[in-house]
C-alpha cells in the first residue's frame, strides 16, 4: 500500500508515537524523519502503521 510523505513534523510526532529513542537515532542519522516513517510503515507487516494518521492527531492536538 503506498503511502503519502508526511510533513517533518507528523513523521517526527508518528515515529515517537510508535518507537522509542533508541530504536530511531541511527535511522535518524541518516535520513530525514519522513523518509525514516515510510521505511517503517513499509517494513511493518502487521498493517498498524499504515493505518496510523499522524496529521489528523496533530490537528487535534
Amino acid at each position: 500500500m503506498p503511502t503519502h510523505a508526511l510533513p517533518e513534523r507528523a513523521a517526527r510526532a508518528a515515529l515517537a508515537a510508535h518507537f522509542t529513542p533508541g530504536q530511531l537515532a541511527d535511522d535518524l542519522d541518516q535520513s530525514m524523519p519522513a523518509e525514516v516513517w515510510e521505511r517503517r510503515v513499509h517494513l511493518d507487516s502487521t498493517g498498524r502503521l499504515a493505518q496510523y494518521r499522524p496529521q489528523e492527531e496533530l490537528a487535534q492536538a
